[in-house]
């Protein structure tokens, strides 16, 4: 059994041994603890609760949380090793770049390998613990438990997030979630099914954990799930822990949301520059301007040498002139492309030369810049965001449309900005465009009262 019992909003039904400090009352628990999720419990029968729970006890009966916090220190270190590695490689000489690149290599690929380890053993803690509940209740109702909380999960964190924007209206939380999901489309139960399992996910699919238990009646399942409708068991077993959990609930978020507020606006009135790089190549121009002409001078030699003018002398002229063009070639695209604009950093957002538009910031969902031969800047838009038609330009990018990323590459900036600086630059950017975005969905619902 579990030392301590909590009921709370959000976040679901789960087991914890670290130790917690419960507000307003300031009260720390250590040991195990059980949290149950009233969000879900209105949804519940007392047989699906009951199953739920005894999936989380499973845990503490198995030991799975002291196990899988060893899990994690050594995966921390082994996280710790993999990034330092990573940094010397990119902050020595061209060099000691090399000596560095093997055991970062290395690093990296037992890290990896460790990572899915890790991930299939929570997986398969999981798939133990939906055997375990099976000894102590009905599959069919464990299974219809585990759909309603795949299938409600979305819409219920939505509905909290929303009632974390909205923090003067006089709805009680759970009543607002009650109101939210009624209102919202249902999932479909079998698209929900067709889910892609990965290997890097801790919690197994819907249609993984069913498998577990060897439930395939999913005809069945789908129509004792179209209406999930709230039920009264939550009031029967807590209506007095219920008012004292959602008054404190509110309470707490207005004062969460009055400090986000003074904070959002701080970060809002940030000023913010118009940065423009521009690309260099210089110095790799000339070095390739001096291979090309080494290729030329080769080809000139073997032109004007004495031997027998046969097959293979031809076939030689012929490639050390191909390789000669191809060099030339290299030379003029990079001469062509120094001093191009590569990218404009604007407070409204992202300008590229090979788009007509900015890209805003907040359809930037995450970046990266790496370098080994080359820097290069990696960016990852919003799947529904379209930057427009791409057309060519002198610096070099490239645009996956499928995967909507576009990638450039500097071989040298012009000026002292480096691209490796802009990425606090641009964590700004994106930091201070998200803010404004959340600060006026709290002032529009603050208006509409």
């Amino acid at each position: 059994m579990p030392n301590h019992i909590v009921l709370c909003i959000g976040n679901g039904f789960r087991v914890s041994n670290k130790a917690v400090r419960l507000y307003p009352d300031r009260i720390v628990l250590t040991g195990n603890t059980l949290y149950l999720d009233s969000t879900y419990i209105n949804y519940l029968t007392l047989a699906e609760l009951s199953s739920i729970i005894a999936q989380r006890l499973s845990h503490i009966a198995s030991n799975d949380l002291n196990v899988s916090a060893n899990f994690n220190r050594q995966i921390d270190k082994l996280t710790e090793t993999a990034n330092f590695l990573y940094q010397n490689y990119l902050s020595y000489s061209l060099f000691e770049n090399y000596l560095f690149y093997p055991p970062y290599l290395l690093a990296k690929y037992f890290y990896c390998s460790f990572n899915k380890a890790i991930h299939w053993w929570y997986r398969s803690t999981e798939a133990m613990a939906d055997l375990n509940v099976l000894k102590v209740t009905h599959k069919e109702q464990f299974a219809l438990a585990l759909s309603k909380m795949h299938l409600l999960q979305t819409r219920i964190n939505q509905a909290l997030e929303n009632y974390y924007y909205k923090t003067h209206i006089n709805f009680l939380p759970l009543d607002y979630v009650t109101h939210y999901v009624e209102h919202s489309e249902t999932p479909s139960l079998s698209k929900l099914l067709k889910k892609s399992p990965s290997v890097y996910a801790r919690h197994p699919t819907l249609a993984q954990r069913l498998s577990y238990i060897k439930y395939g009646e999913l005809n069945r399942l789908s129509g004792l799930l179209i209406n999930i409708s709230p039920t009264t068991l939550l009031k029967d077993l807590f209506s007095k822990e219920l008012n004292i959990l959602q008054s404190d609930y509110q309470n707490d978020i207005q004062e969460t949301a009055e400090t986000k507020l003074n904070y959002l606006k701080h970060i809002s009135s940030q000023p913010q520059e118009t940065i423009t790089l521009k690309q260099g190549g210089i110095i790799r121009s000339f070095l390739r301007s001096l291979l090309a002409g080494l290729f030329i001078l080769i080809t000139y030699a073997c032109i004007t040498t004495d031997k027998a003018h046969d097959s293979e002398w031809l076939i030689g002229v012929i490639i050390l002139s191909m390789i000669s063009a191809f060099c030339l070639f290299r030379c003029y695209k990079m001469y062509k492309s120094i001093g191009s604009a590569l990218l404009t950093m604007k407070p409204r957002g992202l300008i590229l030369p090979c788009f007509d538009k900015a890209i805003p910031w907040k359809q930037i969902d995450s970046f990266e810049i790496t370098g080994q031969m080359y820097k290069k800047l990696t960016l990852y838009l919003n799947p529904a965001f379209k930057p427009g038609e791409f057309k060519p330009c002198n610096a070099k990018i490239k645009y996956n449309k499928r995967n909507n990323h576009i990638q450039i590459t500097a071989y040298e900036i012009r000026g002292k900005l480096k691209l490796p600086d802009c990425e606090s630059l641009i964590s700004d950017y994106i930091r201070v465009a998200h803010a404004r975005i959340e600060l006026q969905l709290f002032m529009q619902n603050k208006n509409n009262q």
